[in-house]
């Protein structure tokens, strides 16, 4: 590219396919907040798009879907145009590999606050759900139980995302069931 005018010219030709793709990533979020992170998504194309430039490196033709795909992943991270927001989440700082979570007992589930008949009644009927599920499905439900993600329980059991998700409406469903009973 020679020049900034050619760098606008061929990312505005590649703008509704990136607007596609970035929206296809974060199909999962609500509709305000999928059309915030497509945004910061692509701003974030831009601007790396156009720091590349100032260096000398947009020649290769390709160069604009890897920057797309490093802009999904920056605003995954939660990264914006002016920066990283300072979040005081333990989410974020186990998604940022700062800390790590133990499985716990499904006793941990309960409040310390709980009144003791429900205390019971979880203590006894949720082992009981449990025992309605062959092993692979009781694991993934205790994974989904104590916080992980869709993501972390699908590499974990070999599957996709999308069958994590599926599963989790299963689990509800059944659950329900099981104590409609």
């Amino acid at each position: 590219m020679t020049s900034v005018t050619a760098l606008q010219c061929c990312f505005a030709t590649h703008l509704p396919d990136m607007h596609r793709i970035a929206s296809r990533r974060f199909c999962y979020l609500d509709p305000d907040k999928r059309e915030e992170a497509i945004q910061n998504t692509l701003c974030l194309a831009w601007k790396f798009a156009h720091a590349l430039f100032r260096k000398g490196r947009m020649d290769n033709p390709g160069i604009l879907k890897s920057v797309l795909w490093y802009a999904i992943k920056q605003t995954k991270s939660k990264r914006t145009v002016q920066g990283k927001g300072k979040t005081k989440d333990a989410m974020d700082y186990r998604d940022r590999g700062r800390a790590t979570f133990e499985h716990a007992d499904l006793d941990g589930l309960i409040g310390r606050n709980t009144p003791v008949p429900e205390q019971v009644s979880f203590r006894v009927d949720v082992p009981a759900f449990f025992g309605t599920l062959n092993e692979r499905q009781r694991n993934m439900a205790y994974d989904l139980a104590v916080g992980e993600t869709t993501g972390e329980v699908a590499q974990k059991h070999g599957i996709t995302s999308g069958a994590v998700s599926q599963f989790r409406s299963r689990f509800k469903k059944w659950f329900d069931d099981f104590f409609a009973e």
